[in-house]
């Protein structure tokens, strides 16, 4: 029946009278549409409540990790800076901190004045990184090459030097690092005390005149020296006591940032009294050649010194 109910025309047939009277009494009653729209509204609205509730409790949940995750770095960064040195990766964690790095000049030496009032004399090719102010329990800089520390005292912000492969924790002291060759690297103490970490978990405590040797990250040893054998490059020049010619002339490589390889017959020979720094390789290397019987040969960037 395609036309509408109640457009429908009844007769007097009895079928036409029982369809007329079921179709007239069982028309339901009108609609509450409001009704229905409120409960919809309630339901939506509880719906949304529980899923704005499930939103805040993931990110409540997503910043609760994150925190804990910035938490475990600081607590790395801390407990190294005051326990120990952990791994090369502290340092690359920290390097943001410091506001200030200078490379000094092939040949040449610079000294640096930091905030607190500690003196750096930074050898030739030497890099050293440093913050503009101390913030924090420590006093924190960066040293690759060879430099010497004058550290301002302070007992209640120890002073940390960072290198590749060691930590050196002081309050107040005079100390000469020498790190060029992150396998070989020394460390002589001039005054006062300081306390050694490596990357194998060393610790070594030194006393004045002492020297430590480390070697691949790790506590080689510790022995008496003449300190102004370490520290006369600040005068310009290398005082010569008996040390071997391959010890001078790595000495002279790493300062003068070139290779220079001697003889084998040479190598061993000991060498006395004092070689001047100047500015080019070459010319300290006349001086060797003289106290050797040797003469140079250039090739590219390696210079030998061979027997004549």
């Amino acid at each position: 029946m395609d036309k509408d109910i109640n457009d429908y025309t009844y007769g007097d047939l009895q079928g036409d009278i029982k369809l007329k009277s079921f179709i007239e009494h069982s028309t339901p009653a009108e609609i509450d549409i409001s009704g229905i729209k409120k409960k919809a509204f309630l339901k939506m609205h509880q719906h949304e409540r529980k899923s704005r509730q499930r939103r805040v409790l993931m990110y409540i949940g997503s910043v609760a990790a994150t925190l804990l995750f910035l938490i475990g770095i600081k607590y790395i960064i801390t407990e190294d800076a005051m326990g120990g040195l952990s791994r090369m990766e502290v340092t690359e964690l920290m390097a943001d901190s410091y506001d200030e790095e200078v490379e000094v000049p092939v040949g040449e030496k610079m000294t640096l004045m930091l905030v607190d009032g500690t003196k750096i004399v930074a050898n030739s090719r030497t890099i050293v990184r440093y913050p503009k102010r101390f913030d924090g329990d420590c006093r924190e800089v960066y040293v690759k090459g060879e430099a010497y520390f004058d550290v301002a005292h302070d007992a209640e912000h120890p002073f940390l030097v960072h290198s590749d492969n060691f930590r050196v924790k002081v309050l107040g002291t005079r100390f000469n690092v020498n790190n060029y060759d992150t396998s070989d690297s020394q460390v002589v103490l001039v005054q006062g005390s300081v306390e050694l970490k490596t990357t194998n978990n060393d610790r070594v405590r030194m006393k004045p005149n002492e020297m430590v040797n480390l070697q691949e990250g790790g506590f080689a040893e510790k022995r008496l020296v003449n300190i102004d054998e370490y520290t006369c490059w600040m005068q310009g020049m290398i005082s010569l006591t008996g040390e071997s010619v391959e010890s001078v002339t790595q000495r002279l490589s790493h300062y003068y940032g070139v290779t220079i390889l001697p003889d084998d017959k040479i190598s061993v020979n000991k060498l006395y009294g004092k070689l001047i720094l100047g500015n080019r390789v070459k010319e300290v290397l006349q001086t060797i050649e003289t106290m050797t019987q040797t003469r140079m040969k250039v090739h590219g960037d390696t210079i030998y010194l061979v027997k004549k």
